[in-house]
């Protein structure tokens, strides 16, 4: 059946850093905050309501499924394009490669709302393998002197540590050994060997981190090394099957949504109404404050702008956040019931207040996280001070949002 959470009431950090901000920065975004005095018009779901939305999750429920799908070739499309450019190194095919790899993160992290969807929805244990195989796809910030040569440590990392043996069970069992961002495999491992640290943006790896070397020198024959054990060597293999075990590890997690959802398809028309709504919207709030705000731009408010970047190595972390709000946008508004309803309409319907403490707050957030983003944060001294203010902007206005559907989930309980 369809898992109903206990109520999630907002993180205490939210809170406490709200009081802060609106001593400070009151109505710093465009949107409209949400205060205690507002008052929730929201009633029980009718039965009408109740099948439009069943109608609106069944639809739902097959663009995950073609969503999926998208993802599972961008990512063959993906290993297809590092196999080639493994084969024949060169600054063309290393750009194909890198190319095909900010499509396949971008389609990805289209998927989002999906994911916190999936987690409101499936039996405990079930998510949590989720969550897991999920930490094995795309976690970051990543620690990339784990991984390979950094500046000032041209030795350092797996590639360089000819100890750790580079097949997909090693690597898996590597991946946050002692620490959580001592990550070994995934979206931003590969990543990182594509690019490397491009600090500036603009000195990315060089393709000839890559080329195949075949002659040990006299001090490695004398060390007793073997040609599969020089860098380059390594680092092709290391990239060859981080590769495959992404595309695997994407089979794996379509296979547990596939488990999972099986039993949802067939079950929904069985649920409460009000249960399922809050079901979408705890996926809706787990993308704002988890996604955005807890893992992205609080770091950042902190100071910890390499850290706050999806896709720090290259460069392309807008992307990522606008593929987040491009797949909570999805959801409002093209996913459809049987009559055309889609969620932003029934959530239109049920709240006198969604217009202007929703909409409004989502519309002015859009903008300023492109802003935000756009700039990856080559941020000089005297530009600190505004970056902050962005931030803060930004912040305001994604928690405004997620206040307000807090409040909307609490509304339904009440009235439940």
């Amino acid at each position: 059946m369809i898992v109903m959470r206990p109520l999630r009431l907002p993180l205490f950090g939210l809170l406490i850093f709200l009081i802060a901000c609106n001593e400070s920065t009151e109505n710093s975004g465009s949107g409209t905050a949400l205060n205690e005095e507002t008052e929730q018009t929201v009633t029980e779901l009718s039965e009408e309501t109740s099948a439009i939305l069943v109608s609106l999750l069944e639809n739902y429920f097959f663009q995950i499924d073609s969503d999926y799908s998208a993802v599972a070739e961008s990512l063959a499309t993906l290993q297809s394009d590092i196999e080639s450019f493994l084969s024949s190194p060169s600054e063309s095919t290393l750009v194909s490669a890198r190319t095909s790899w900010i499509a396949a993160n971008s389609q990805y992290e289209l998927t989002s709302a999906h994911r916190y969807f999936a987690d409101a929805v499936l039996p405990e244990d079930l998510s949590l393998e989720f969550f897991q195989v999920q930490y094995q796809i795309n976690h970051w910030p990543i620690l990339p002197g784990y991984l390979d040569y950094v500046d000032g440590y041209p030795n350092s990392g797996i590639v360089n540590d000819m100890t750790v043996s580079l097949d997909s069970a090693n690597l898996r069992q590597q991946h946050g050994a002692f620490d959580i961002n001592e990550t070994s495999i995934g979206f931003h491992v590969i990543e990182f060997l594509l690019w490397g640290e491009n600090l500036g943006g603009d000195d990315p790896r060089p393709y000839t981190d890559f080329l195949p070397q075949t002659e040990l020198s006299a001090q490695q024959r004398s060390d007793g090394m073997e040609v599969s054990q020089l860098s380059n060597n390594r680092r092709r293999l290391y990239l060859q099957t981080s590769a495959q075990v992404l595309r695997d590890d994407f089979q794996t997690f379509m296979s547990l949504w596939a488990e999972g959802s099986s039993a949802l398809r067939t079950e929904l028309a069985a649920e409460s109404g009000t249960g399922l709504l809050l079901n979408v919207l705890d996926g809706l709030t787990g993308l704002l404050t988890e996604e955005l705000l807890v893992r992205s731009l609080y770091p950042m408010l902190n100071g910890d702008f390499n850290e706050s970047l999806p896709s720090a190595f290259s460069k392309s972390s807008q992307n990522a956040v606008s593929s987040h709000l491009t797949s909570l946008e999805t959801l409002l508004l093209d996913i459809k019931g049987d009559d055309g309803t889609n969620l932003d309409i029934l959530l239109s319907d049920l709240s006198a207040d969604y217009a202007e403490f929703f909409l409004q707050n989502f519309d002015a957030s859009k903008e300023c996280l492109i802003v935000l983003y756009s700039g990856e944060f080559s941020v000089e001294e005297n530009d600190v001070a505004e970056t902050e203010f962005k931030v803060v902007e930004c912040i305001n206005l994604l928690t405004n949002m997620a206040d307000y559907l807090e409040r909307l989930k609490f509304s339904l309980t009440e009235e439940a």
